[in-house]
């Protein structure tokens, strides 16, 4: 396909030919070698256009079906924007929602609570009290030596305080669970002989927290202990296992809901209590 100018160049090519033979009768041989040359690079040119043509088109087609799947792929990422919008916008009501259940949940009667935050307050750098949790949490390092279950004297000092507490006649209504924790940090050769494992160590400390309220006037059956050792950390724990963090006591408060219940029905003479006897065993001389 010729463009104009070649169309042009051509026709007057032609035109010129056609003067000359009508003029001259036939033409020189060397002239028509002159215009076949002509036709030949006209011809070239004209095939190298349409080839450009034709790459421009494809180019252009490319371009296009780019600028289709572009478009889709922005449509989907829009759907998609829109999608998690929305279910961040569910999550954060969500959330809204359970925070002002767990504010309204009022584990802690306000008494109660009350004079834990003032233990808190008085005792800083050993106790921290979570009212959402109803928990006392006590700075191992500041209530045991190392590797040690003894009470330190500052900590004793705390649980007095906290016995008084416990004392008041709104605290009377919680059972208390006493957990124990360590860090990943191996026991020593000289602290295993004592306490085996970090399990151990940390059960024990609960057991000489439940002492000394125990010894301050809290009935023991108020009172459950156990010890989770290294497995339920505060924070990770450092490659050498040495995290202060995780070695504490934590005491948290339950309301008792059947003591009343059960008080209630001995004192009416009404009590469900199993009274199937226990299976005979044979006893253990050695305990």
């Amino acid at each position: 396909m010729y463009t104009r100018t070649q169309k042009k160049a051509l026709a007057s090519m032609i035109l010129g030919s056609g003067l000359a033979l009508g003029l001259g009768g036939c033409v020189s041989q060397q002239h028509y070698d002159q215009m076949e040359m002509q036709y030949r690079v006209a011809s070239d040119r004209n095939s190298e256009l349409a080839r450009e043509n034709e790459q421009l088109q494809s180019a252009l087609s490319l371009q296009g079906n780019a600028t289709n799947d572009t478009q889709s792929t922005l449509s989907q990422l829009r759907a998609e924007n829109e999608r998690l919008r929305g279910e961040l916008a569910e999550n954060a009501a969500l959330f809204a929602e359970l925070d002002d259940s767990l504010r309204g949940l009022q584990l802690m009667d306000p008494a109660t609570d009350r004079a834990l935050r003032d233990l808190a307050r008085r005792f800083p750098d050993v106790v921290v009290y979570d009212s959402t949790l109803g928990m006392l949490r006590f700075a191992s390092d500041l209530t045991f030596n190392s590797g040690s279950d003894q009470l330190r004297e500052g900590a004793q000092q705390t649980l007095a305080s906290l016995a008084e507490v416990l004392k008041g006649q709104e605290a009377a209504r919680y059972q208390l669970h006493i957990v124990g924790h360590t860090d990943s940090q191996a026991i020593s050769s000289g602290t295993a002989q004592r306490h085996p494992t970090n399990t151990h160590l940390s059960v024990h400390r609960a057991i000489s927290v439940k002492s000394q309220l125990t010894s301050l006037g809290i009935p023991a059956e108020r009172v459950l202990v156990a010890g989770w050792g290294e497995y339920k950390p505060a924070v990770p724990n450092t490659s050498s296992g040495n995290t202060p963090q995780n070695r504490r006591v934590e005491i948290f408060f339950r309301a008792d809901s059947g003591t009343a219940s059960s008080s209630s029905s001995t004192s009416q003479g009404s009590s469900s209590a199993d009274t199937t006897a226990a299976p005979t065993r044979a006893i253990d001389p050695t305990k």
